[in-house]
Parts: structure tokens; sequence; C-alpha cells
């Protein structure tokens, strides 16, 4: 999968345009920078209840932003159970930071 130059957009060699599920294959499968700039290009996708439940057990990633997002995702589809099961095996802080985060975007989906 290759960036393409000023477009931000992601497309394998040889194609016009990446699947959204060739983009969480990518996605699931890359490491740092790579993760988080396929991640921001997932969400400007409209992604099905399914592909959320894919992506779902990246909230254990190390890192903040992405399992901030994924947190994010999650509320947004108000997926409690499924959100409540990722968090497990991580540490009391993580958790508690994720649940704050959780409980702020439901509150706003909810709302809007």
């Amino acid at each position: 999968m290759d960036r393409d130059s000023g477009q931000g957009q992601w497309r394998l060699a040889g194609s016009a345009e990446v699947s959204i599920e060739e983009k969480i294959r990518s996605f699931l499968e890359s490491e740092g920078r790579e993760k988080k700039l396929i991640l921001k290009e997932l969400l400007k996708e409209a992604l099905t209840q399914e592909q959320v439940k894919v992506l779902a057990p990246a909230i254990r990633d190390p890192s903040p932003r992405v399992s901030t997002r994924i947190t994010s995702l999650l509320a947004r589809w108000q997926m409690v159970n499924l959100f409540e099961e990722q968090l497990r095996g991580l540490k009391p802080g993580k958790q508690s930071l994720l649940r704050n985060h959780f409980s702020k975007i439901s509150q706003k989906a909810k709302e809007g």
C-alpha cells in the first residue's frame, strides 16, 4: 500500500483506490506512524458496525492516539459490551482514561 503524494489517499501499486476492507487489513498489519496514517484515512470512511468490530482490538495498541480513536469509534456506535471486553488485561490507568473518553463521546452521541 502506498500513499499518494499530496492527495492523502492510500492505494495499492497499480490500482486507483483501495477498498475499506483492504485499508482495515493494512491498518491491522502495520505499525507506528503508518498505522496512525491509515487509521486517519479509515476514520474518513463510512464504516459499518461490522468493520468497527474488526478494528476494536486495536484499542490495545500502545499508541494513545490509536487507542483513543478506536474508543471514539466504539462510543459512537454505542458498543459498550465490546468496549469493555477489549479493556480486559489493560493497565488500570489506561482503562480509566479510555472509559472516561468513551463516556464523553457516548454522551455527545446521545445528545446529537
